[in-house]
Parts: C-alpha cells; sequence; structure tokens
C-alpha cells in the first residue's frame, strides 16, 4: 500500500458516496412527484365538486389562495371559462379541446405559454366542463434540486475530511509499522534498509518477509530444542519434578509419569498436591523453602525413592528472578536393603563372634588366674577353648569367602574339574559327620566337566551336603544326584517353613538358631552358595517341607 492505493481508496469512497446521492435525488424526486400528483388530483376533484354550487367569484376566492397552482376551467368546446394562475397573467389563445380531450384523468407536463415555464397538469372531465389543474415543475422537483445541491456539498466536504482523516491516519499508521519493521529487521538474515519518508509497504512486506522466514527457522529450531530436551528428560533413569513459587508443576519427565500413573495434561501447570505423595512430603516442600535442600524416603508400589529436593532459580521462565523447587527422584530400594543387610551383618557377625570369644576369655582368665585346678577340668576348659576358636576362624573364613564372592575376586581361578569326582571327594571328607548321625549318602553322579574355580565349586557343594546332614533326623538319608547338567541334594530332614524360603540365603540367616550353632554352623553356608550360583549364571532352586525334608536343585550353565 502507498500513496496512489490511498487516492484510490479515496476514489472510491467518492464514488460510492456520489451513487448514494444520485440514488437520493432521484428517490426524492420520485417522491415529490407522486406528492404533487396525488395533489393536482385531490384538487381537481374539489373543484369539480364545488364549482356547480358556487359562483366564479367565489371558486376564484378560494383556490387563488392556494400558492402556485394553476386552476383552468374549460368547456367541452375547449374554451376557456374560468383560469386561476399564480401570476393572474391572462391565459393565451389556442385550441385546447385535443389536448383537453386527450389527457383526460392523465398527468403531463406542458410548457406553459402563459406562464412561460414548464407545468404538470392534470385534466378531469365532468358532464359540463373540462377542470385542468396544474403546479410548476420547479415546484415539483424543488426538493430533489435541493437534496442534490446540499448533497453535492456535504459530499464534497465529507469525501475531503475523509481523504484528510485517512491520510493521517496512513502516515501515523505507516511510522508506527516503520518502527516495529525496524525492530524486525534487526531479526532478518538479511536486512533491507528502509528509506526514511518511504511510505511504501513493498519494502516492508520484503523485510516481514525475510523476518518471517527467519522467525520460521528459529521456531523450528527451538521446537527441535524443545523434542530434544523432553527426549533427554524421558531418557533419564531418575525422575524429574519441577515446582514454580505458586507450587504448580511446570516440569515433568516420563519416569515420574510412569512412576505416578498420572498423565501430562492433568498434572501440568496443577498444584503439586495432585502428585499424591502425602503429608510428610508437603512438609518437606515448606522445610526447602526455608532451608533450601531437603530429602525424603517415599515408598511407591513396592519400592523406596528417594525424593531430594532443592531451591533452583528458574531464569528460563518470563520472570527470570522467580525461584522453584526442583525434585529428584531416586530408585534406592537395593541400596536401602544393601544398608539394612550391612547393618544386620555387622550386629550378626558381632554377635557370632562375641559368642565364642566371651567363652574363649572366661576359660583364658580362669585359667590364668589358677581358678580351675583340676587337671580334667582343666583339659575341658583347653578343649573349649580349641573348639571356640576353630568356630571363629570358620565364622572369619566364611565371611572373607563371601567377601572374595561378592567382589568375584576367584573369576581368573575358572579351571575344567570333573564334578563328579568333586563331588566324591567332598562326600569322602563328611563321612565322618554323616556315620556320627546315622545318615546315608546315596550317590547317582554321572560324569560331568565344569569350568570353574575348584574352591568355589567345593565350598558350592559342601555347604548344600552339609546342611542336609546337620539338619536330618537321626537315621535319615541324603541324594546325591548329578545327570543333564543339573546337581540336586535331596534330604528327609526337618524341611524349611514357606514363610523362611525366601530369607533362608540371606547372611546369618538361621531357621532353627540354637540347633545352628550346636551343629557349628556359621549362618553363612546358603549365602556363599547364593554368589558362587549369581557369580557364575548357575541357577539354583529349592523345593521343601516342613517335617518331610528339602530339595536343592543347581543348574550348570
Amino acid at each position: 500500500m502507498n500513496k496512489k492505493s490511498l487516492i484510490l481508496d479515496c476514489f472510491i469512497a467518492f464514488i460510492v458516496s456520489f451513487l448514494l446521492l444520485l440514488s437520493s435525488f432521484f428517490g426524492t424526486r420520485l417522491a415529490s412527484s407522486y406528492n404533487a400528483k396525488n395533489e393536482l388530483s385531490y384538487y381537481a376533484n374539489e373543484i369539480s365538486l364545488t364549482y356547480s354550487s358556487l359562483e366564479k367569484e367565489q371558486v376564484i376566492s378560494q383556490y387563488s389562495k392556494i400558492k402556485d397552482i394553476r386552476v383552468s376551467i374549460f368547456s367541452l368546446d375547449g374554451n376557456i371559462i374560468l383560469e386561476i394562475n399564480p401570476l393572474e397573467k391572462q391565459p393565451a389563445l389556442e385550441d385546447r379541446k385535443a389536448e383537453l380531450e386527450k389527457n383526460v384523468e392523465n398527468f403531463y407536463y406542458k410548457d406553459s405559454i402563459t406562464l412561460g415555464y414548464p407545468v404538470l397538469y392534470f385534466v378531469k372531465k365532468s358532464s359540463s366542463n373540462y377542470i385542468r389543474v396544474g403546479l410548476p415543475k420547479s415546484n415539483v422537483e424543488e426538493v430533489a434540486n435541493l437534496v442534490f445541491a446540499y448533497g453535492s456539498i456535504a459530499l464534497v466536504l465529507i469525501d475531503l475530511i475523509y481523504f484528510v482523516y485517512k491520510y493521517f491516519v496512513f502516515k501515523k499508521a505507516m511510522g508506527a509499522l516503520r518502527r516495529e519493521v525496524n525492530k524486525l529487521e534487526k531479526l532478518s538474515s538479511s536486512p533491507i534498509a528502509l528509506i526514511k519518508g518511504e511510505d511504501s509497504l513493498e519494502i516492508m512486506d520484503e523485510t516481514i518477509s525475510n523476518v518471517s522466514s527467519t522467525l520460521s527457522e528459529k521456531i523450528d529450531s527451538l521446537r527441535k530444542e524443545s523434542l530434544k530436551v523432553d527426549y533427554i528428560l524421558d531418557s533419564m533413569e531418575e525422575g524429574l519434578v519441577v515446582l514454580n513459587e505458586n507450587d504448580e508443576v511446570i516440569l515433568i519427565n516420563k519416569y515420574v509419569l510412569n512412576l505416578l500413573s498420572i498423565e501430562k495434561e492433568k498434572i501440568l501447570n496443577k498444584k503439586y498436591f495432585y502428585l499424591l505423595l502425602g503429608e510428610s512430603f508437603k512438609e518437606k516442600v515448606e522445610e526447602v523453602k526455608k532451608n533450601d535442600n531437603s530429602s525424603i524416603d517415599l515408598k511407591i508400589r513396592g519400592r523406596i525413592y528417594s525424593a531430594l529436593l532443592s531451591c533452583i532459580p528458574l531464569k528460563w521462565t518470563k520472570n527470570e528472578e522467580e525461584k522453584g523447587i526442583g525434585i529428584i527422584f531416586l530408585d534406592v530400594t537395593e541400596e536401602r536393603r544393601n544398608e539394612k543387610l550391612k547393618r544386620e551383618f555387622f550386629q550378626n557377625a558381632s554377635h557370632e563372634l562375641k559368642t565364642p570369644l566371651t567363652t574363649i576369655v572366661g576359660y583364658t582368665e580362669l585359667l590364668s588366674s589358677s581358678l580351675i585346678n583340676d587337671k580334667q577340668e582343666k583339659e575341658k576348659a583347653l578343649n573349649l577353648i580349641c573348639i571356640e576358636a576353630k568356630r571363629m576362624r570358620t565364622i572369619i573364613d566364611d565371611m572373607l569367602s563371601l567377601s572374595s564372592l561378592e567382589a568375584n575376586i576367584n573369576k581368573s581361578n575358572k579351571k575344567e574339574i570333573d564334578a563328579k569326582e568333586s563331588i566324591e571327594e567332598i562326600v569322602s571328607s563328611l563321612k565322618i559327620i554323616s556315620e556320627q548321625k546315622k545318615i546315608k549318602i546315596i550317590e547317582d553322579l554321572e560324569p560331568c566337566k565344569l569350568k570353574i574355580d575348584p574352591l568355589d565349586f567345593d565350598h558350592l557343594i559342601r555347604n548344600l551336603v552339609s546342611n542336609a546332614i546337620f539338619y536330618n533326623n537321626e537315621g535319615g538319608k541324603v541324594v546325591l544326584t548329578l545327570k543333564d547338567n543339573c546337581f540336586s541334594c535331596l534330604d528327609n530332614g526337618i524341611g524349611i517353613d514357606e514363610k523362611d524360603q525366601t530369607r533362608i540365603f540371606e547372611r546369618f540367616y538361621r531357621v532353627d538358631k540354637s540347633r545352628s550353632r550346636k551343629d557349628g554352623g556359621t549362618g553363612l553356608g546358603l549365602a556363599i552358595v547364593k554368589h558362587i550360583c549369581l557369580n557364575y549364571n548357575f541357577k539354583i532352586k529349592l523345593e521343601s517341607h516342613i517335617q518331610e525334608g528339602s530339595k536343592f536343585t543347581i543348574i550348570f550353565k
């Protein structure tokens, strides 16, 4: 758009206004003509009714008062009987019979010879005469002419005012637009200098087009960056939630959405209460507003999550000074379980070592103080000291073995062994213990080659077989089977209750504590078995029933 367009706009406005003026003019003219004809018809009828009953002087007196009306009464031969006209002129002599007869009950225009200007006539015929009533054409069109004259003046004035108004509005709008375009032009990768005072929009249009293209590229780039950020957030192995200063969720990743089973649309820009994390979490949120940092463990779906809360700046929001709260959710189930196991381990280890150590220290003090003088009692005390010392060594050895297995230290000592021969050697070494309890060991072994650390294999089989002997009834039996790359140890002993079966592989866990210590068990045997199986990807299964016995099965891979 430019000045030419502005002029064209004003010209179109003028044409439209002029057409409206013309329509008003012709409309007014038609209305005036209609009113004039009604008036002439009315007077013709009135004169026709009153003329026969009034004297000529009375007719003249009555109708000469009507301004601009010309009244003429003719005989049926066309001769004038009476003439009333606004100029009070004598009627011109002419043959009017044909004219009158032709225009009976009709309206027509005629240049009056008597008056000297056009007149609109109406003729009415009675039984004895013709009555013709006339009104000057100028009177008929007077209103329309006035409308046209004043309308033309008004049209010119209005169009002039409209043009001036449009021009100043155009200049003001163009100035404001030019300033905005100059700002936008700085964003364009191909700036176009705007000429000062140039009203044309072509250059501005080109600049805006360049800016639009640049903005489209930047918006597309921002969209890709947003998708990248969403991908990174949703790929995190931790949960992330960000709250603004109004406690509304403004950022949440897929991890938390899945964890809490909520939809993003239903929680975004809503209060964090809708996360349904409990009153303790609300208290921590209020706490972090005062102390900047806080944390809380939450139990969700049977797992433990640590929520780390920190006060963070939200510079990427509209208000750069705003501060919010960042919350990271970490799955610490295994960590908390390991911490618990570690505490239990030290408690149990301390307890297990304290018992034999108390016996050793006690008898040692008695012997060193010469409180035991009897030779047999001295030998008994020394024997107990030796037994408890060996028990302590066994516990420590098992703890060291378990520690090595957890660190997988023996992985480099793998050798190919004959599993059958190794099992037979282990059974042979436990023969004295089994005979003491009158336990019968039945072997059904087939040759099987395994690549494993010999010491790990010894611990694996020895712990299972020794447990089958220790926790068996006197006169019971143990069946050892090795076939199809699978080893099983079956006994008909006391069995394991179902509620204990999930915990027997924990360190120091005993089903019958008194019996275990009596038989010299450390409570670490099955924990060692479990870690050996984990290190070598063996699969271990347990089937057990109270007073029926237990069956441990190891599938070698």
